[in-house]
């Protein structure tokens, strides 16, 4: 902007940075590696939600996920409501 002459005037050390705008480009350290499960169908992670006041052609507005931790396979099922749930995870673990 300076080399077209928008900031004729102005020199760098007076215009103060938002601390937003500092805090958002700063680096982070890398986290710990996580430790994943060694065996298959040892943990699965569950994640139900909603679809916010939308609705499936079939009349489904709920979601649920499975997601297994030592293979990150992972089950998606739509559901009418939330006690369907229990339906889905014995599904699960008869396969």
């Amino acid at each position: 902007m300076s080399s077209i002459g928008f900031t004729y005037g102005l020199n760098s050390s007076s215009i103060n940075k938002c601390e937003i705008c500092v805090e958002a480009k700063i680096t982070r350290k890398t986290c710990a590696s996580v430790k994943r499960k060694t065996e298959l169908l040892s943990s699965i992670h569950t994640n139900l939600g909603d679809l916010k006041q939308t609705m499936t052609k079939r009349g489904k507005k709920y979601y649920v996920i499975f997601t297994n931790d030592f293979s990150r396979y992972t089950k998606f099922y739509l559901l009418r409501s939330k006690d369907e749930v229990l339906v889905c995870s014995y599904y699960i673990k008869q396969k």
